[in-house]
C-alpha cells in the first residue's frame, strides 16, 4: 500500500462501504486488503470535507457514542459541533397543529432568549424536525443537519432550503454516507445516535412511543442528556408524555428549555 494517510484509507473504505459502518468495521478487523488506486479514486472524486476518527479534530461529542462514525462528510461551518450551547429539536412526522405551533414558538423564543447563542440540531426530516430548523434559519440562527442520506443527495426534497442554508455556512450539514447513497430506512435509524449525541440537551416535541425519535430519545438518555418533553393529550400513543412519566423534564415555556441549556452549558 502506498504512503496514504489514516484518513485517506478510511475515505477508501467508506466509499467502498457506501459508508456502511458494519462493513468498514469487518474490513478493518479482519485486515482486508484495499488497493492503491481505490484510495486514489475516492480521493479525487471527493467533493465535500471530512472529518476521520482518527483526527485530532474529530468532535469531542461524538468520540463516545455507540460504534462512533469512522467517517463524517461534511458542509458548512464543522466548528458548530464546539460549540457550548446545542440543542437537539426533534419529532414526529406528522404533528398536529397543537404541536406545530409549540416547537415553532418554543424553539423561536428560545433563540431569541440567547440572542442567536445557540445551535438547533435535527434531522432535516418532514415535521418537526424541519419546522425547528426553520424556525431557527428564520431567526438567523445556526443549525446542524444530520442526514441519513449521503452528503451530496439531501432528503427530503421538500426541506432543500435547509441543506442549502447549511451549505452556505450559516450552518452545518453532516453525513456518514457519501456521494449520492440513498436515503435507507436504515441510515435514519443508525444517523439517530449522532442526533443524540450531538445536542447537549434533547428535546421532543411529540412521536409515536416506537418509533424513530424514540429509539433517538433512549440514546440521548444512555448518553446522559437532558430529555425536555412537551405533554400533550393523554388520549393517544404518544412518546412525550411517556417520556414525562419516566423522568423527562415537561417543557411548559421556553423558560424550561433555557435552564436546561444553561446547566449543560
Amino acid at each position: 500500500m502506498g504512503c496514504f494517510k489514516a484518513r485517506e484509507i478510511v475515505l477508501g473504505l467508506s466509499v467502498r462501504c457506501r459508508g456502511e459502518w458494519k462493513e468498514i468495521y469487518d474490513i478493518i478487523e479482519k485486515k482486508k486488503k484495499i488497493e492503491d488506486e481505490e484510495i486514489q479514486e475516492a480521493i479525487r472524486n471527493q467533493k465535500s470535507s471530512f472529518v476521520c476518527i482518527t483526527d485530532e479534530s474529530f468532535p469531542e461529542c461524538l468520540k463516545n457514542v455507540y460504534q462512533p462514525p469512522f467517517l463524517l462528510y461534511y458542509y458548512g461551518d464543522i466548528s458548530l459541533l464546539s460549540r457550548r450551547r446545542r440543542l437537539t429539536a426533534i419529532g414526529t412526522r406528522a404533528p398536529n397543529s397543537y404541536q406545530e405551533k409549540m416547537m415553532k414558538k418554543l424553539i423561536g423564543e428560545t433563540i431569541e432568549h440567547f440572542n442567536g447563542d445557540l445551535v438547533v440540531v435535527s434531522g432535516m426530516a418532514i415535521g418537526l424536525d424541519g419546522i425547528a430548523m426553520k424556525e431557527a434559519m428564520h431567526r438567523g440562527a445556526p443549525i446542524i443537519a444530520v442526514l441519513g442520506s449521503g452528503i451530496d443527495a439531501p432528503y427530503p426534497s421538500e426541506n432543500i432550503d435547509i441543506y442549502d442554508y447549511c451549505r452556505s455556512g450559516k450552518g452545518l450539514v453532516l453525513s456518514e454516507y457519501p456521494g449520492k447513497t440513498e436515503p435507507l430506512a436504515s441510515h435514519f435509524t443508525f444517523r439517530n445516535r449522532i442526533l443524540a449525541a450531538t445536542g447537549k440537551v434533547c428535546f421532543i416535541g411529540g412521536g409515536k412511543i416506537r418509533s424513530g425519535t424514540s429509539s433517538t430519545a433512549r440514546q440521548a438518555l444512555e448518553l446522559g442528556r437532558d430529555i425536555l418533553s412537551l405533554p400533550c393529550d393523554v388520549s393517544g400513543d404518544d412518546l412525550t408524555n411517556s417520556l414525562i412519566q419516566d423522568g423527562a423534564r415537561p417543557v411548559l415555556s421556553y423558560v424550561d428549555i433555557v435552564e436546561a441549556i444553561k446547566e449543560n452549558s
